[in-house]
């Protein structure tokens, strides 16, 4: 069941979850901070997940089902082929003698009662309403193992890199992985995604095999085939069901082989607000405050994929007004923003942070986004222009806010 916005909310109001008052108290923050009105109200408190679920369910005239805290067992799984639950999006709940309960985000599909009695022989089909990231989580539960995967595209023998490859891609976009890494070993290649800053095993390949997929990877990325010393850097576009994914390519030579990484720029990221970060509505209050200052620097520090980019791009997203210049310099540029005149460093080319940025200044910039202060040179300029009517936001490579200071004057 998909719903906009505007249906949500009316719903929301309908059967009273939520008043009037909260509804334009939520509408006022999201026009001054962005996101949406369920945001804010999720933030408060004012929602939770399993409210919005009942409230669905309750417009649907179906019962709620909490797959998140309820999770069906291996048993229930069972009941149906993984291609009934793809195909109906639905998943069994509960089982009695007489009753067998069904979860499905889709409750007003007409087939689904009379396919699943058929199916099942039950002599009553009960339907409820689940989220639909509860049914998509219920669903992963289906697929089975890389590996398994794995071996039936090898025992086909038809177009194998493409489709191993299509098989790692769809399952980093499912587990939403902002890296994935092949690993080389004595005797295969190890495959690993990281969710949510954790690395995790997601299955391993010969590495006969590995060789046509290194190859695929480095054609797709426009790398050299025959260098395999060193390092090489690359990007990718991959597209699934309409949406594009960039993936940012890198790789070195390491004992065993060549590693590769890839970092996935997923499109979807270029919409996230503060909200969707996670900051509280006080936390952002405080960064749309300082970002709203006509001079100054914000840095976000943080390891490795923390989401620093992702940060300053939810703030140029607030900042972009017609009114403002808004110039970036970026190594390389991750996500492509309508309205931002955004420019790539080229080492070879001797356009660095440092020359770019002075270039910069000379445009007339309101705002200016640098991607990354890693030398002393550039943190220089960074902070002149901060301090000379420019609102400069960068990233910097230390593990807290409070260590960042001290690194910057070590520059």
């Amino acid at each position: 069941m998909t719903l906009d916005l505007k249906t949500l909310k009316n719903i929301l109001l309908t059967f009273h979850y939520v008043g009037e008052s909260e509804i334009k108290e939520a509408e006022s923050h999201m026009q001054h901070y962005g996101g949406t009105e369920i945001d804010y109200l999720l933030s408060k408190e004012i929602l939770t997940k399993d409210i919005i679920g009942q409230a669905i369910a309750e417009h649907a005239g179906v019962p709620y089902a909490d797959l998140n805290s309820y999770p069906p067992s291996k048993e229930l799984l069972g009941m149906i082929s993984e291609s009934f639950a793809t195909r109906y999006r639905v998943t069994v709940f509960k089982k009695t003698n007489t009753t067998i309960t069904l979860a499905t985000d889709t409750p007003e599909n007409p087939l689904l009662s009379n396919e699943a009695k058929k199916l099942l022989s039950a002599k009553k089909i009960v339907i409820c309403y689940s989220l639909t990231e509860d049914i998509d989580a219920t669903l992963s539960r289906y697929q089975k193992p890389l590996e398994t995967r794995f071996s039936k595209i090898i025992a086909g023998q038809k177009r194998v890199a493409p489709n191993l490859l299509d098989e790692i891609f769809n399952d980093a976009i499912q587990f939403r992985a902002s890296d994935i890494h092949f690993e080389p070993r004595e005797k295969e290649v190890i495959i690993r995604f990281r969710v949510d800053g954790h690395l995790s095993e997601a299955g391993r390949i010969s590495k006969e095999i590995y060789e046509n997929i290194l190859n695929r990877i480095k054609v797709q990325a426009r790398m050299r085939i025959d260098q395999h010393a060193g390092a090489q850097d690359g990007s990718i576009r991959y597209e699934r069901d309409g949406h594009l994914i960039e993936m940012r390519v890198s790789v070195a030579a390491v004992l065993d082989g060549e590693k590769v990484v890839l970092r996935m720029l997923m499109e979807y990221i270029r919409s996230f607000s503060l909200a969707d970060l996670g900051f509280s509505p006080h936390h952002q209050h405080m960064i749309v405050g300082a970002s709203e200052k006509p001079f100054g620097m914000i840095l976000v520090v943080g390891p490795t994929g923390s989401g620093k980019t992702t940060t300053l791009y939810a703030l140029i997203k607030l900042l972009n007004q017609p009114n403002r210049n808004i110039t970036t310099i970026e190594d390389p540029v991750e996500y492509k923003m309508s309205g931002v005149n955004q420019m790539q460093v080229n080492v070879a080319m001797n356009f660095t942070f440092a020359t770019g940025l002075r270039s910069i200044v000379r445009q007339d910039p309101n705002v200016i986004l640098v991607g990354e202060i890693r030398d002393g040179e550039t943190a220089e300029i960074a902070v002149n222009a901060a301090l000379t009517g420019h609102l400069l936001l960068s990233t910097f490579h230390a593990n807290d806010a409070a260590t960042a200071i001290p690194r910057l004057l070590e520059m």
